[in-house]
């Protein structure tokens, strides 16, 4: 029975430690959100910036394996190259010691305190940044009760003549800690639970420095499990970013191998207290590894490519290209890739508009066929991104990416619609054919330059919305005032025509139609634009 109790304890202090992380990293993000995204595109240009801006993050975040996803979604939706992620990568591993250094200090009793105040914040306030900022500080408190459950069932275990065996057998058998490391990282996907039940085994005085540095060497390498299943079914760049981490991080634990017994001495010099050492063990191996393999972050980068090829085949019958429903584990993947991919869909609509100018214009039939072939996979894109944004966890998103997943709910409806009046565009184009009505010089004239006018806002639109520029508003405003003095100017002129004899009466009601289509996707085009500021 108190072999049990003793593994009751570990286990639930474990799962109190992960819960805890979790909640830490749920409230930092709210806090974050899609800031650290804006961070990101500001240091992912120099690999000196992103390794800081991958340490900053993973301290923030309290999780690597998050930030190797969103580097993954983020990559699938083109806003990361893979040399980029690389460097990002070598960060985050230091940024992983973070957690490390943090549990390894003898904070007594201030769990609790942590526990109520976080507590108190979040269900005995009102105010919703009050009750964002007790998020993280419950989960702080939460990492230091798993831990002190963890200390006492190490301090248990100590005791029993079975386990001391295997903990000299890992002492003795360097290998075999690293796999019963990477292995049991693997399974509960957390190198930061690793570690800090590594160091509350340390703690306790149950393990020896050498299995401990061990069992962290495996956490390294298992902890590449989370990157590598979220890139299965993902772009070949992303799947080379996992491979990338993996060999990253297996790479390090075979440079140090050999060397473990001295590197034990070097890190017992740093502090008399074994949860210490194993810290400072975590520590100087993450930031050792990251900073010798920096400079060659070019070469990595050309070695991944060469194993890690294309295999020719085509993935078919999928319309969208960045969303992946693994993704909605993280609001913040989801959210930057839901964007992308309605951004995605807004270009698709736009050439979709273009062409059927082209119809219109150029009278070539070929031109109306390809709007019309593209209106499934434009219909799909916005069933799949719609279902997909409805999944996004709204409690986990700070107000900010709240109004973000409600513009872009709305605008997907836009898009759509654009992409309707492209159809019909099109449609008109066919049926004209068909019954050989023409328009005459004056009529194409007006048409192309009303065309011309309304896809070149419509383009603003989307660029404003891209980059979030609400100076381009002004521009989308005025051609939007513009546009529906020229439908109203366009049709009196088409009156004079048929009075004139000069146009065919038949084609009066598409000339007309037409002009109302192209009117409508310049008031799409406002609404786009006007979400910026609603």
């Amino acid at each position: 029975m108190n072999l049990l109790h003793t593994l009751l304890q570990l286990v639930g202090g474990l799962a109190i430690f992960i819960f805890g992380v979790q909640q830490l990293s749920d409230g930092l993000e709210k806090v974050a959100g899609l800031k650290l995204l804006s961070f990101l595109e500001k240091a992912a240009g120099n690999r000196f910036k992103g390794m800081l801006f991958g340490t900053a993050a993973v301290g923030l975040l309290q999780s690597s394996s998050m930030l190797m996803v969103t580097m993954i979604g983020l990559i699938n939706a083109g806003m990361l190259t893979l040399e980029q992620a690389v460097g990002i990568m070598l960060g985050s591993e230091i940024g992983t010691t973070i957690t490390g250094q943090i549990v390894s200090l003898n904070l007594q009793d201030m769990d609790l305190i942590f526990l109520i105040v976080g507590f108190g914040l979040m269900f005995f306030t009102t105010k919703r940044k009050l009750q964002m900022a007790g998020q993280p500080l419950l989960g702080i408190g939460l990492v230091f009760t798993g831990m002190r459950f963890m200390s006492s069932a190490g301090q248990a275990l100590s005791q029993l003549p079975g386990f001391l065996q295997l903990l000299e057998t890992l002492s003795q058998n360097v290998l075999l800690g690293v796999l019963v490391g990477a292995i049991f990282t693997a399974l509960i996907q957390s190198s930061s639970a690793m570690t800090g039940l590594i160091i509350a085994m340390g703690r306790s005085h149950s393990i020896t420095l050498i299995a401990a540095i061990a069992l962290i060497l495996g956490a390294n390498i298992g902890t590449c499990i989370t990157g590598w299943l979220a890139s299965l079914k993902s772009s070949l760049n992303s799947k080379r970013a996992s491979y990338a981490q993996i060999f990253i991080n297996i790479g390090g634990v075979l440079l140090f191998l050999p060397f473990i017994s001295p590197y034990a001495q070097l890190v017992a010099a740093t502090s008399t207290l074994l949860p210490r050492q194993i810290a400072n063990a975590h520590t100087i191996f993450n930031v050792t590894v990251s900073l010798l393999l920096l400079p060659f972050v070019s070469p990595l980068t050309r070695l991944v490519k060469k194993v890690v090829r294309k295999t020719g085949e085509v993935e078919k019958g999928k319309a969208t290209r960045y969303i992946d429903e693994r993704f909605l584990r993280s609001p913040l993947v989801a959210l930057s890739t839901a964007k992308a991919e309605v951004l995605r869909m807004g270009e698709l609509t736009r050439q979709m508009l273009k062409n059927a100018e082209k119809s219109f214009v150029q009278g070539k039939l070929s031109y109306a066929k390809a709007v019309l072939q593209q209106e499934p996979a434009v219909d799909e894109i916005s069933h799949e991104v719609d279902h997909f944004m409805e999944g996004i966890p709204t409690e986990k998103l700070n107000e900010a990416d709240r109004a973000t997943l409600a513009r872009l709910n709305h605008i997907v409806t836009d898009i759509e619609r654009v992409g309707d009046h492209a159809v019909n565009l099109a449609e008109f184009t066919l049926q004209m054919e068909k019954k050989e009505i023409k328009f005459t010089k004056f009529a194409r004239k007006e048409l192309k330059e009303l065309f011309d006018l309304v896809v070149e806002q419509y383009g603003t639109a989307l660029k404003a919305f891209k980059e979030q520029d609400v100076s381009l508003l002004d521009q989308v405003t005025r051609v939007e005032d513009e546009v529906d003095r020229m439908e109203k100017d366009f049709k009196k002129n088409h009156v004079k025509r048929l009075r004139k004899g000069l146009c065919q009466p038949e084609a009066g009601p598409i000339y007309v139609e037409t002009l109302r289509n192209l009117e409508r996707v310049s008031d799409h085009a406002y609404n786009i634009g006007l979400s910026l500021i609603y």
